[in-house]
C-alpha cells in the first residue's frame, strides 16, 4: 500500500509542477523561462547585410543538415547509457566554456565601441560579427541546456527511445555546426583587430 502511494505521489508532484508553469506562463504571463527571444535573433542572423531576404542556403545547412545527421546517427545506432555519459560530460565543458565566450564576446564589444581607431568600415564588420556571436552563444547555451534535459530524461525514465536518440543527436550536430560559426566570426573580429 506504501509503495502504491508514494508511486501515485510521484505523478501528482509532477502534475502539480506542470499546472503551476502553466499558470505562471499563461496566467500571469511570467516569462522567465521563455527562449523565444533568442531563437529569433539567433535565425535573423541568417539575413542578408540589409536585412531585405532570408540566406535559405546557410539555414539549410546550418539547420536541417544537422538534423539529417541525427536521424542518421540514430539510424546506426540508438542512444545508450554509455553514449548518454559521454554527452553528458561534454555538454557540461561546453556550456561552462560558452557562458566564458559570451563574457569575452561582450567584453570584445565594449573594447571595439571605445577604440576611435577603428575605420567604419572595420567598426562595422566588427559590430555586426560580435553582435551575431553573442545571439549564437546564446542560443548555443539554449541547445546544451535542451540536450542536458533529455539525457537527464533518459536516464530518469531508463529507456532509450528513437524519438530521444534523434533529439539528442540533432541538437548535439547542430551545437556542432554552430560552435564552427562562432569560431569564425571571432576570428573575423580578431582578425580585422590584429590587421588594422
Amino acid at each position: 500500500m506504501i509503495n502504491t502511494v508514494i508511486s501515485n505521489m510521484k505523478y501528482v508532484i509532477l502534475i502539480v509542477s506542470i499546472v503551476i508553469i502553466l499558470i505562471g506562463k499563461i496566467g500571469a504571463k511570467l516569462d522567465y523561462l521563455s527562449i523565444k527571444e533568442i531563437i529569433i535573433n539567433h535565425i535573423k542572423c541568417f539575413k542578408t547585410n540589409d536585412n531585405s531576404r532570408w540566406l535559405w542556403l546557410p539555414i539549410l545547412n546550418y539547420n536541417l543538415v544537422p538534423i539529417l545527421l541525427g536521424i542518421s546517427a540514430t539510424l546506426f545506432k540508438e542512444i545508450n547509457t554509455e553514449i548518454i555519459n559521454i554527452i553528458t560530460v561534454i555538454m557540461s565543458i561546453l556550456t561552462a566554456m560558452l557562458f566564458t565566450t559570451l563574457t569575452m564576446v561582450i567584453d570584445m564589444k565594449a573594447k571595439i565601441n571605445s577604440n576611435n581607431s577603428y575605420y567604419r568600415t572595420e567598426y562595422e564588420i566588427s559590430k555586426k560579427a560580435i553582435i551575431e556571436t553573442y545571439y549564437t552563444v546564446m542560443y548555443e547555451i539554449v541547445i546544451s541546456i535542451i540536450i542536458l534535459i533529455a539525457c537527464l530524461l533518459c536516464i530518469y525514465i531508463e529507456k532509450f527511445y528513437f524519438v530521444f536518440s534523434l533529439i539528442i543527436y540533432s541538437l548535439s550536430f547542430l551545437l556542432l555546426f554552430n560552435l564552427f560559426m562562432i569560431i569564425k566570426r571571432l576570428f573575423k573580429v580578431i582578425n580585422t583587430n590584429i590587421n588594422k
